[in-house]
């Protein structure tokens, strides 16, 4: 299942899949003063030494995020409704932490699905000269994220390779399994048969934040797949940064993301890729590219 985020549905009409209502059996309480309750109770469980004044950040069906205000730094509290969804962002994060400009995790709690997260409050400055690139940049950091895992990690991800993806039946979410096949074979060709096709981040231009010293960070991993590939991002990528401010080209959108996959690793060509992406929205109902194959 896809779900398209609000600010990308413009580019991913056509491959959104939405889950039907009352899929969730707990969801998060919508009442403020229970959500509150419920992350009390998550720190008082999974996280005792961490004590200060919680405020809501935002709340959904699926997750409630908090902020935590302490003396000595805040901390962000992520709750989970779903299980699974827990599950795939912790995951995300261990695939992604070491090996991308992600938020840093500084703990976990299993019995109330919860994360503790760096606290960021910095917007990114869109103003700030090679924004476009520096956005290519990080997508693609998490794109090839997998090339660059210890030798434990990658041997425990070895299911979820390119080369394991390839040999086992197509997802569910595919409408054409032969042309999901052509994207996986394309892929393996532009990075080798271990990568892990890590992809469907949650871009927008609000989940990019900076550090102190200036680095930018994507926030909210938690939709990243091993199946879907960075592709879904690359769709993606000029309606987010018109929304930032920037009219690119859709050839110079493309041309960003091919200088930076191929600064980690990546052989693309614009070819490949461009046809890559046409299977891709054959494979998936993505009704348009957005001028990114032309």
């Amino acid at each position: 299942m896809i779900t398209a985020p609000a600010t990308a549905a413009e580019a991913l009409t056509g491959l959104a899949r939405v889950r039907p209502a009352g899929w969730l059996a707990t969801p998060m309480p919508a009442d403020p003063a229970a959500l509150l309750a419920r992350a009390r109770q998550a720190l008082a469980d999974d996280h005792p030494g961490v004590l200060g004044r919680v405020s809501v950040v935002s709340a959904r069906y699926t997750a409630a995020v908090f902020a935590v205000h302490r003396a000595e730094g805040s901390l962000v509290l992520k709750l989970h409704a779903d299980a699974a969804a827990y599950a795939g962002e912790t995951l995300a994060y261990a695939l992604l932490a070491d090996t991308a400009p992600v938020t840093l995790l500084y703990a976990e709690g299993e019995s109330s699905l919860s994360l503790l997260l760096e606290y960021l409050p910095e917007p990114v400055d869109w103003t700030r000269t090679g924004m476009p690139a520096v956005l290519a940049e990080s997508v693609a950091a998490v794109h090839t994220a997998s090339l660059r895992l210890s030798d434990y990690v990658a041997e425990a991800m070895a299911d979820f390779s390119l080369v394991a993806l390839h040999g086992a039946p197509a997802p569910a979410w595919i409408t054409n399994p032969a042309a999901y096949g052509e994207v996986l074979a394309a892929h393996q060709d532009a990075y080798g048969p271990t990568l892990v096709p890590l992809g469907h981040l949650d871009l927008k231009p609000e989940h990019l934040r900076q550090r102190a010293d200036g680095q930018v960070v994507l926030l909210d991993v938690e939709s990243v797949r091993p199946d879907v590939t960075g592709l879904i991002d690359l769709v993606t990528l000029p309606t987010v940064l018109r929304q930032a401010g920037h009219e690119l080209s859709p050839a110079r959108v493309l041309d960003l993301y091919l200088e930076a996959t191929a600064a980690r690793g990546a052989s693309w060509t614009a070819a490949s890729l461009k046809a890559a992406l046409r299977a891709y929205a054959a494979a998936t109902g993505l009704e348009s590219l957005h001028g990114l194959d032309r």
